[in-house]
């Protein structure tokens, strides 16, 4: 949970520019995550990656 605190914290301290260039280097798949608000946007990455975690554990068991 600590780090998705931590990626919370980082992408609230990055502009609209920055986010948008982070989405579409580090989720090239997804540009889609970066439509929306701020706001949206951080909650979506959050979302994918809490979505992805749980499939990596899932396939893990």
């Amino acid at each position: 949970m600590e780090d998705f605190n931590q990626l919370k914290r980082k992408l609230d301290d990055m502009s609209v520019p920055e986010l948008y260039e982070y989405i579409r280097e580090k989720y090239p798949e997804n540009e889609d995550l970066a439509l929306g608000s701020k706001k949206i946007v951080v909650r979506k990455v959050l979302n994918f990656e809490r979505n992805r975690l749980n499939e990596l554990e899932e396939a893990g068991q």
